[in-house]
């Protein structure tokens, strides 16, 4: 493996892949230096993290030399302590490390054709590179050429294009791919599609709270819980009828208001495979074996965070001018309740359990509020069918977001590094300070340094041998 390779199996494999082959005792320890490094390398570094960075870091590789032989550590196991300070001055590490250089590299050796004039081959096919390139300005922009060719999983930017002003979930950036399939939605189907897509639409706000106001003012006894039970049975009907009652009485509403009320049509197109944000989600098919996992969604709504299986890529249509349309995923939900269906260790490794669901049936979620995740099965030898499954977060592909990546893993929930337990019970740190100015440690034989200005009197052991 690459330099590379070995910094993402590090900081995403390691973490949970020897979670149940090492020790207990041993393999927190792996995992924190797991954990440092991925905070390390975060794109946005802050204070407080830093600074948790520099806490740890000494316990870290205390805790190491407990389960690791003398012999393994070398100045580059002593090295970490000095990052976080280096990060300080510095900043965000991917402005300094190497990899992007190396990957470079590897692009100029494959431009060697003749073995014998190594630097010659790569100046010669770097010149051929650089003209064409800057030949590729003087065609017209709808000219495909190699550096303007979209990337497999990129959007491309695609949205739908309306003649007047409709909400944003209707003009969505992505691009649906592979053969689509129309099929009819069950009236179950279509009730929750229709009230999903009512209720996370920001522009029937205003619609939401003329009827919650109603219902208070005839039911106010009712708590909180029973309205939102009966605004989920009863305000699409509402909706559809103050809409058609304003327009009997003279009133104006918008085009898109008066064709999204009749919810979508029956008829829907499935596809297999969608693109958007830097995403690229495929439909989970039973039975294939694949070596990528793109159906892992998750989504978060308050402190919850659900994770699901991507069933079905819907594209529904309205009927009317406008001709709306939205993309939204069919999926099955995991249990998202933390401690039953989803375990999140001292390291932050997120874990759900493959065989709980969710109890209440919402299997829609708009494809905007998607984000993409990796399940990962646990290596074991024993408990072979153990139902928990690692989730790991995907970075979307060619976009860099100005938000943090995850929260530090240094410090989850406010707990201090622990410290791993010694075959002699000896502490892991030594305070000296109990002994004050005296001296704690001395040695009674006299120090010769090689270059010692008495170095020279000191017979060596062949001369020793002569002597004698």
């Amino acid at each position: 493996m690459k330099n590379h390779d070995c910094h993402v199996v590090m900081q995403r494999l390691i973490p949970f892949a020897f979670a149940n082959l090492l020790h207990k005792d041993v393999h927190p320890v792996i995992a924190a230096v797991s954990a440092f490094f991925q905070d390390l390398c975060t794109r946005t570094l802050t204070v407080d993290g830093i600074r948790h960075l520099q806490e740890n870091i000494p316990l870290i590789l205390c805790n190491l030399e407990k389960i690791l032989p003398p012999s393994f550590f070398d100045v580059m196991e002593h090295l970490p302590i000095h990052l976080p300070r280096e990060a300080t001055l510095g900043g965000p590490v991917q402005y300094r490390w190497m990899y992007l250089f190396e990957r470079y590299m590897f692009h100029l050796k494959k431009k060697v054709k003749n073995l014998s004039k190594v630097e010659g081959s790569i100046v010669a096919q770097s010149l051929n590179e650089e003209a064409s390139h800057f030949a590729e300005y003087y065609f017209p922009s709808e000219v495909r050429t190699k550096s303007r060719r979209p990337a497999r999983h990129d959007d491309r930017g695609e949205r739908a294009i309306y003649s007047v002003y409709v909400p944003e979930l209707f003009s969505q950036v992505g691009r649906v791919s592979g053969k689509g399939k129309r099929r009819k939605l069950s009236h179950h189907e279509f009730t929750h599609l229709h009230m999903y897509i009512l209720t996370n639409c920001e522009d029937i706000v205003e619609y939401e709270r003329i009827y919650m106001g109603l219902i208070r003012g005839f039911y106010p006894t009712k708590s909180e819980e029973e309205l939102h039970v009966h605004k989920e049975k009863d305000f699409m009907p509402w909706l559809q009828f103050y809409v058609s009652e304003g327009i009997t009485s003279g009133q104006s509403f918008p085009t898109w208001v008066v064709e999204m009320v009749n919810g979508p049509k029956y008829i829907a197109t499935s596809y297999p495979k969608y693109c958007t944000r830097g995403y690229a989600f495929r439909v989970y098919e039973e039975g294939r074996t694949r070596t990528t996992s793109d159906y892992g969604i998750s989504t978060q709504t308050g402190d919850l965070v659900y994770y699901d299986i991507l069933r079905e890529i819907l594209e529904v249509h309205y009927a009317g001018m406008l001709d709306l349309r939205c993309t939204v995923f069919m999926c099955d939900w995991y249990d998202p309740i933390i401690g039953r269906g989803v375990l999140i260790d001292q390291f932050g490794v997120a874990s759900v359990h493959s065989t709980r669901r969710l109890l209440k049936y919402d299997p829609f979620i708009l494809a905007s509020q998607a984000d993409h995740v990796c399940y990962i099965w646990y290596p074991r030898v024993t408990r072979l069918t153990d139902p928990w499954i690692t989730v790991t977060a995907i970075n979307p592909k060619g976009r860099i977001y100005g938000v943090p990546e995850h929260d530090a893993l240094q410090a989850i929930n406010g707990v201090p590094m622990d410290t791993v337990k010694h075959s002699c019970e000896v502490e892991l740190v030594v305070d000296f300070t109990q002994f004050g100015d005296d001296i704690v440690h001395s040695d009674s034989e006299e120090e010769h340094g090689e270059f010692s200005e008495d170095s020279d009197d000191i017979p060596s052991e062949g001369s020793s041998t002569d002597a004698e």
